[in-house]
């Protein structure tokens, strides 16, 4: 009597081959070596992530859907543990120079002293000229420097925190902001009055000089 031989399981390479992927994926992104994950993980995360997908389209959802799910689930969360990995890794190393370099400077401090830098003073006309001309060139200048503006108040408003912004003139319609005032030296001011303001250079937004921690003086 003939008896029908029992059918071979099918075989699942692209199930398989989802898997190597994904766990080569893996060991990149935890490996604490600068764009390994960015650069070699994610691309074997999408192989792993294709390959599941041909697998699911020939096998069925049981020959793939565990890998096409923790490609797009569980992929993300050992990249944010592979982060703080190498995040600790490098922080590790470069302490000691830092407590180095910061026992090195204590030492310094003890035997030099360093005179403060005077203040650039300039008037809000000239500030918002030397931006207008090169705003490169000015942002070395005057950007995280300490400034001494000079200018008439054009208008007193507050920004969307609710903080006073003072802006100056600096021509018919060009204007200086002024930022980082108290509401109480700010609710002091009037449309036209002359101040001299002690601040931090900001660069420039919108075609306006911008500023930070002012105070009047």
């Amino acid at each position: 009597m003939n008896t029908a031989a029992a059918p071979l399981p099918s075989s699942n390479p692209a199930g398989i081959a989802a898997w190597l992927m994904l766990g080569i994926a893996w060991l990149c992104f935890l490996i604490p070596f600068p764009g390994l994950g960015m650069f070699l993980g994610w691309p074997l995360n999408m192989v792993a992530f294709i390959l599941a997908v041909v697998a699911v389209a020939k096998g069925g959802a049981g020959k793939g859907i565990a890998q096409l799910l923790l490609s797009l689930v569980a992929s993300p969360l050992v990249y944010l543990v592979g982060v703080v990995v190498f995040a600790g890794t490098v922080s590790a190393i470069g302490q000691p120079a830092l407590d180095a370099q910061a026992n090195a400077g204590k030492g310094r401090q003890q035997d030099i002293t360093i005179a403060p830098v005077a203040p650039v003073e300039i008037t809000a006309r000239q500030l918002h000229r030397d931006y207008e001309a090169n705003e490169v060139a000015a942002d070395v200048l005057y950007k995280g420097k300490r400034l001494l503006i000079t200018g008439e108040v054009a208008s007193i408003q507050t920004d969307l925190m609710d903080k006073p912004q003072v802006q100056l003139k600096a021509g018919s319609v060009d204007q200086v902001m002024i930022s980082g005032l108290s509401r109480e030296e700010a609710g002091a001011l009037g449309k036209g009055d002359t101040v001299l303001a002690a601040c931090t250079g900001n660069g420039m937004i919108l075609g306006s000089p911008m500023t930070r921690d002012c105070e009047l003086q």
